[in-house]
């Protein structure tokens, strides 16, 4: 892929295993290290090197999310709840209590831990489904809009001028490609979720993170 030239943009030449080998709270990922069998024939795929750095990407996005969640006092569930709830509302559909735990795969009392926080906190309101009385459906408050977009601006304003450096059809190639990945990625959860792939979680320990 070309870009448009940018005066301080890095010689976008091949990336190698030195350049996507990274740390990370102390773990060392690093393609080019003795790998399980059955590793080499993947890694001999194309495209396989981007996906260690799009795992760099995630696991950064992570970090900042983490430390402006820590500023604001508000647990990693929190935040996850929040976006899952107006991400559906850009896409013009509601969020019910089921829904979300499922998206973020939560037991029923760590979902219902979490709503209560966010209604309490005035981030989330409940509502009555107008179709059916009986369920319940989530909706963001102005105050969770705000704090979403104090939390995620700063980031925003670094990232947006690498992207201008590139041609509005290479922006649409990446963004299909980024969905089409994240689509693979909704299909691997679900396979590994599947009771015959799901491990045992280990004893005394649940999926209670909030």
């Amino acid at each position: 892929m070309q870009r448009k030239t940018h005066p301080t943009a890095k010689n976008p030449a091949l990336v190698g295993p030195a350049d996507v080998a990274w740390s990370h709270d102390g773990v060392r990922f690093d393609p080019a290290a003795e790998a399980p069998e059955g590793r080499d024939e993947l890694r001999g795929e194309p495209g396989f090197q981007l996906l260690f750095l799009l795992q760099r990407f995630t696991n950064e996005a992570d970090r900042y999310a983490e430390t402006v969640r820590r500023r604001h006092g508000m647990a990693r569930n929190d935040i996850h709840a929040i976006n899952a709830v107006v991400e559906a509302e850009r896409a013009g559909t509601v969020t019910t209590p089921g829904a979300l735990r499922e998206r973020l795969v939560l037991s029923s009392a760590a979902m219902t831990s979490v709503i209560d926080r966010l209604e309490a906190s005035g981030h989330l309101e409940r509502r009555h489904s107008r179709e059916d009385r009986r369920q319940i459906e989530l909706s963001s408050t102005p105050s969770a809009r705000e704090t979403g977009r104090e939390m995620f601006d700063p980031m925003v304003r670094h990232m947006l001028p690498i992207l201008a450096d590139y041609t509005p059809e290479q922006l649409e190639l990446v963004a299909g490609l980024m969905q089409r990945l994240s689509d693979a990625i909704v299909e691997a959860r679900a396979e590994v979720g599947r009771p015959e792939t799901a491990p045992s979680p280990p004893s005394g320990r649940g999926t209670t993170d909030e």
